[in-house]
């Protein structure tokens, strides 16, 4: 099986990098994997960066005569026989290359957010592929609600990491002391994109209202902005900046060893408000032996179950998010209880080898002709 991965955004996030990793997983498995994607986009560089097959292709428009083409002749020349295609634009341009060749199209969908449903969305969905791949079952209730597939041609796949990388033997000595954090301190983090769907200004509220009992927890938010959400970052700086805890509030950036931040915390919070699937983040708290306090939004219910292997609090309440962490704070029974059902799930659950044992599974199903839900 030769495969491409379709990605028209510029930005990064957790969908390219879920994509790179699958990406370089199937390389190393025996599947010759391709990743087709813009000149000067943050996943074409990452892919040049570790050396994985890649085509820069410029996904313009929906229906461009010249991209299509172009497209169409990769699929000859490198005999592709499926095609995954991650995003609105290029999901148009693989249903034409389902239509004039004899490739097979999955579509992935990765974020919760609602479904344009205008007529030429509706052709797309309903013709431009053989089946689909989401990453939270929210996203599949979303799906069958438009009825623009059936329930047997949706799969849900897991939110797989890579175990050998998130573990508890992750040194976390030599960061604390670099960042100068007291060895009685909690640490409480937030990982992930600063943007107005992830939340970090109830994060930041939150931590203000936990500062306020207690006098060790130092509190980490890792993630930086993209252009298009700068406006917002700069509002939870400037709310940070007001508050008389903030010398406890860090804001360190993005940074790719997220596991070693993993390592030196001990509770993650996931403040979204909107657009979250399944996200990976929970997989690596799990493995990492992180306490999770995350919202009830879109895919995370799905992965966390309340008070067995996570806390679950109300979407854009600081409140009960505080409250939630304070909990774990002043029970060492409880922590403990938590961490273990979570990691003992997430080894059995949450794998990169779970999680692409499925994607394969769905990717033969649909060459096959076959349901990819079945």
């Amino acid at each position: 099986m030769r495969i491409a991965h379709l990605e028209s955004s510029l930005n990064w996030g957790g969908q390219e990098l879920r994509i790179i990793e699958q990406t370089q997983w199937l390389n190393e498995n025996g599947y010759p994997t391709w990743i087709l994607a813009r000149s000067g986009s943050a996943i074409l560089r990452e892919a040049k960066a570790r050396k994985l097959p890649n085509h820069e292709i410029e996904f313009r428009g929906s229906a461009n005569p010249k991209i299509i083409k172009e497209l169409l002749d990769f699929i000859r020349t490198q005999k592709i026989d499926l095609i995954d295609a991650h995003s609105n634009r290029d999901a148009s341009y693989a249903m034409f290359a389902k239509w004039f060749s004899q490739v097979t199209v999955i579509r992935s969908r990765h974020v919760t957010t609602p479904i344009k449903n205008s007529l030429l969305h509706r052709l797309i969905w309903k013709t431009g592929n053989h089946g689909i791949i989401t990453t939270a079952k929210a996203v599949n209730r979303m799906i069958l609600e438009l009825g623009l597939a059936s329930e047997k041609n949706i799969y849900a796949a897991r939110a797989g990491v890579d175990s050998q990388r998130y573990n508890t033997s992750v040194s976390s000595n030599q960061l604390r002391e670099n960042l100068n954090i007291p060895d009685d301190h909690h640490v409480i983090s937030n990982i992930g994109m600063i943007r107005k769907d992830k939340g970090q200004l109830y994060f930041v509220k939150a931590c203000e209202l936990i500062a306020q009992q207690f006098d060790n927890v130092t509190f980490l938010q890792i993630g930086e902005a993209t252009v298009d959400t700068q406006s917002y970052a700069d509002e939870v700086k400037q709310y940070w900046e007001s508050s008389p805890h903030k010398d406890r509030i860090r804001f360190l950036g993005y940074h790719s060893d997220i596991e070693r931040y993993q390592a030196i915390s001990d509770i993650v919070m996931i403040c979204s408000i909107g657009t979250e699937a399944q996200t990976r983040l929970v997989s690596q708290a799990f493995l990492m032996r992180n306490n999770v306090v995350a919202t009830n939004v879109g895919g995370l219910p799905e992965m966390i179950e309340h008070n067995r292997t996570g806390l679950i609090c109300p979407a854009a309440d600081p409140s009960a998010l505080a409250n939630a962490c304070i909990e774990l704070i002043n029970s060492e029974k409880l922590r403990e209880e938590i961490k273990d059902n979570a990691e003992h799930y997430a080894y059995k659950e949450m794998t990169f080898e779970r999680m692409m044992e499925g994607m394969l599974q769905a990717y033969h199903n649909a060459l096959s002709h076959l349901p990819v839900n079945r």
